[in-house]
């Protein structure tokens, strides 16, 4: 009889509860739920800071979340980004929306753990990383849609197939036909791009929106 190591065994308890589950080729009317790969557990230190040139404007005074908005929402800066996903996980945009943002907010000074030994990594998993940041950094749950703002962290409604997990995380940037629901958003599938919000058939329907969080 052959007998796991323990890291394995929590290793495959974490494959349960991957980051978006998914969401990376979520099509129209939703989709099927898989299995999740197993998150690649190869971290590297965080990549050093962006250059002054690209930084957000004096980021020791705006809100993390208009830091985040300004910093974002350049099409460089997203390749930053990408760049920084690619060296702690390798599947890089599948399931990868935490990643994502979890590697943006480091851009802009805000450390968001990478592995841990005793918990999922709040850089890899949706519910970890809600929790970080509304329980450790102390940010504001938006309730209502209507209210987001630039640089909100947008957390959809969970996975049916893994409740307690959001299926998605993404940044809200702007709403592009907000009558119809519709808002531009950052997130592992691409740089600025439209997103359906709510739960309705105006164009599309992704995965809809649960809460948002907010920096203080």
């Amino acid at each position: 009889m052959h007998f796991w190591p323990i890291k394995a065994l929590i290793l495959m308890a974490q494959l349960l509860s991957v980051a978006c589950i998914q969401e990376g080729i979520e099509i129209k009317g939703g989709s099927t739920p898989q299995p999740p790969p197993i998150p690649q557990r190869q971290a590297t230190s965080p990549k050093p800071r962006t250059p002054a040139a690209t930084a957000p404007n004096d980021s020791s005074v705006a809100k993390v979340s208009d830091s985040l908005a300004e910093w974002y929402s350049i099409r460089s800066n997203y390749a930053l980004v990408l760049n920084d996903v690619r060296s702690f996980y390798a599947p890089v945009r599948y399931n990868g929306c935490v990643a994502f943002i979890s590697a943006a907010l480091r851009r802009v000074g805000v450390e968001i753990p990478i592995t841990t030994e005793q918990e999922e990594s709040p850089s890899l998993v949706t519910r970890s990383f809600a929790n970080y940041l509304e329980q450790k950094l102390n940010w504001v749950r938006i309730g209502e849609a209507s209210q987001l703002r630039a640089g909100d962290i947008v957390f959809t409604r969970d996975n049916p197939s893994y409740p307690g997990y959001p299926a998605h995380t993404y940044m809200f940037q702007s709403w592009s036909r907000k009558n119809l629901g519709i808002a531009l958003v950052i997130d592992n599938q691409d740089f600025s791009h439209e997103r359906n919000i709510y739960d309705n058939d105006t164009a599309f329907n992704f995965t809809p929106y649960a809460f948002a969080l907010r920096s203080p």
